[in-house]
């Protein structure tokens, strides 16, 4: 691997010259939605006087300058990073969430050549075929267009136009004038049109959607979810259609005597990624023969179990976790993926099950795994693409997005931890790589940074046996499974912006700190714990999970209603335990208790986020928050709320 320092690069230099070394925004700030192009007048009608002609101009994001590049990235799946051809240059556009800023590198000199600052947390980014940047802000919650400023792409590029979507925009897809936008907290696919950035729709959708892509003649939008283990098929010809729901759950799960469950499936996590196919179709058309959907086959246990060694299946036989790629028909629109024979593999096996990116062609499937900090090459055609591995690259740390060169022969990766964009020559393998630009003058915490690496492997036996905290908390949230443990089922809770300050901790509240908390978790995960000499490590664990924020408040969609949602939270005395969310760090018995559980007190959750941590109870016994709210087996309100009691408060914990 060759890194080569970005600063030499002159382009660069004066980049930063214009956009100041210590990361003042370059971008212009145009949110009021006045059209930015220059009007250009009309002629006349020839059957109606000139006067009453109104002058016409261009789109209102319409670029202000003749198309300066031409997309060059394969596949219809958007990531962090992006290709693009200028002249004779190929130029990769790198979205760095940790940095605020869009990146330019020189695909063939692996140097940087500009950088953007931004005003929020970047996702994905696409390269538009009207010849703009669609960046979507995660914390902001806006789409933002940006066109370059000189036709190098030397210089910061110019905000043309922006706005707002549902909570978190994640990924995109451009089809027919329209930009497809997946909103991760948000819970929907907003239809966007790339001229102006006007809403034509919107569709709720299951929880944390990620990647989407089209298919089937553009008539088609397939998104998967990182949680739920399913992929959501959107009808875009008939807005009134629900979205329907492609299952990836395959596999048996492990029975209390060892034996399969015949009557559960394996469920399945990290949806994080889709990528397709396309080729000729049996009517002649050329469309996407398949899509593939990386996630983690799991074992949560079996319901019926109830109580096991560990966190989920059974202690012996298949693994809890496991790569799979599952392949959707998007014609018969279903998975056509039915066996899971990798959970047979070795138990310390190299597996993937931190997928989070992929691209592919006719030729082969490329999947970025976050957690053993390597891509993986996979035959496309099989019914199970993880079992037909080719050959596997190391990277750079934290490979998280990736993109396969329209000409199909280079694949490059962005891998976040280690702040890298790397060129991956297809025939050879060879790996080039080159550290981006950071900020200047900007305090970093050493020990968060070495806990989000701990975080996110999968491959430290102190921490667990072939699974890692990201195996359970995505983002630091949560699963949305229910596990097996020595408890009892215990669905998973989230981490972000609900660790520190929340003690005590476990659903017992029978651990005053995380540190006694975290070592209970190694072991019931298989791993060996944390030894008091592992200060360090301990101690930077902790720092990224009290660094990680909660998500993104959701914007109240009646007002009034909300407010009187809030005053019922009040009446019924849910601020005494849950002040303003939170919470009061004390055990209550509310009635949640089953038979056979060794306490029926249970410690106060955070209730932060709490729209979008289903399963609800200790036990994940109810789906949706309306559910719970519905039941008659606790004793949280002073009787049975009211039909519009329960809609305002509903409303109100939708905002939290």
């Amino acid at each position: 691997m060759t890194c080569r320092s970005p600063w030499k690069h002159a382009a660069l230099a004066a980049s930063l010259v214009a956009c100041g070394v210590a990361g003042s925004s370059c971008t212009s700030n145009n949110r009021s939605g006045e059209n930015v192009g220059a009007a250009s007048s009309a002629s006349a009608s020839p059957a109606a006087p000139a006067a009453s002609v109104a002058p016409s101009g261009p789109p209102r994001c319409a670029a202000r300058s003749p198309r300066r590049f031409e997309r060059a990235a394969a596949g219809g799946a958007s990531s962090a990073v992006t290709l693009v051809r200028a002249g004779e240059h190929t130029l990769a556009v790198v979205a760095d969430h940790d940095e605020r800023a869009l990146h330019v590198v020189d695909t063939g000199s692996m140097q940087q050549v500009s950088v953007t600052p931004l005003e929020g947390r970047p996702g994905h980014v696409l390269a538009l075929e009207g010849g703009l940047i669609a960046v979507g802000l995660r914390d902001t919650s806006r789409v933002v267009l940006l066109e370059p400023a000189d036709e190098a792409l030397a210089k910061p590029f110019e905000e043309r136009c922006a706005v707002d979507v549902a909570a978190e925009p994640w990924a995109f897809a451009e089809e027919s004038g329209s930009l497809l936008v997946t909103s991760g907290f948000g819970g929907a696919l907003t239809v966007l049109a790339t001229a102006d950035l006007s809403v034509s729709r919107v569709t709720p959708l299951p929880r944390e959607p990620r990647a989407v892509i089209v298919a089937n003649a553009g008539g088609a939008a397939f998104v998967t979810h990182a949680v739920g283990g399913v992929v959501s098929m959107i009808d875009r010809k008939d807005a009134a259609k629900e979205p329907e729901t492609i299952s990836l759950h395959t596999g048996r799960r492990v029975g209390a005597d060892g034996t399969f469950d015949d009557k559960t499936p394996r469920a399945a996590s990290q949806g994080y990624a889709l990528a397709r196919v396309v080729g000729t179709r049996s009517d002649g058309t050329r469309d996407a023969l398949r899509i593939f959907a990386p996630h983690t086959s799991v074992d949560p246990g079996a319901p019926a179990v109830g109580m096991t060694i560990g966190y989920g299946g059974s202690g012996q036989g298949p693994r809890t976790m496991a790569q799979l790629v599952s392949v959707v028909d998007p014609g018969a629109k279903r998975s056509i993926t039915n066996h899971v024979a990798s959970v047979f593999n070795a138990a310390f096996g190299q597996d993937c099950i931190l997928p989070r990116s992929a691209a592919a062609d006719e030729d082969g499937l490329f999947v970025a795994c976050l957690d053993i900090d390597a891509v993986i090459e996979m035959d496309p055609w099989v019914g199970d693409p993880s079992l037909a591995e080719r050959r596997r690259v190391a990277l750079p740390a934290g490979p998280s997005s990736l993109v396969l060169s329209d000409e199909g022969k280079r694949v490059f990766v962005w891998s976040e931890m280690d702040r890298a964009l790397s060129r991956i020559e297809r025939e050879s393998f060879a790996v080039t790589s080159v550290l981006l630009w950071r900020r200047s003058g900007v305090a970093r915490d050493a020990k968060i940074e070495r806990g989000r690496r701990l975080f996110h492997t999968t491959r430290d036996a102190r921490l667990g046996m072939g699974r890692g905290c990201a195996s359970c908390h995505p983002e630091g949230r949560e699963d949305g499974l229910a596990w097996t443990s020595p408890d009892g089922l215990r669905q998973t809770p989230m981490l972000a912006g609900r660790v520190a300050s929340t003690g005590p901790y476990g659903w017992f509240g029978e651990h005053a700190t995380v540190r006694d908390h975290l070592n209970e978790t190694f072991t019931r995960l298989g791993g060996t714990g944390l030894a008091k000499h592992s200060e360090e490590e301990y101690e930077a664990l902790l720092a990224y999970v009290s660094s990680l924020p909660p998500p993104p408040q959701m914007k109240s969609k009646d007002p009034e209603l909300t407010a009187r949602g809030k005053q019922v939270y009040v009446a019924y005395g849910c601020n005494g335990c849950h002040k303003d969310g939170g919470t009061d760090g004390k055990p209550h018995d509310v009635g949640s208790g089953q038979k056979g559980e060794r306490r029926v007190d249970f410690d106060t959750p955070s209730l932060l986020g709490v729209r979008g941590t289903a399963p609800y109870y200790h036990d994940g016994r109810y789906s949706t928050l309306d559910e719970m709210l519905s039941a008659k087996d606790q004793r949280m309100f002073p009787g049975t709320l009211s039909g519009a009691d329960k809609k305002a408060l509903l409303a109100y914990l939708e905002t939290l």
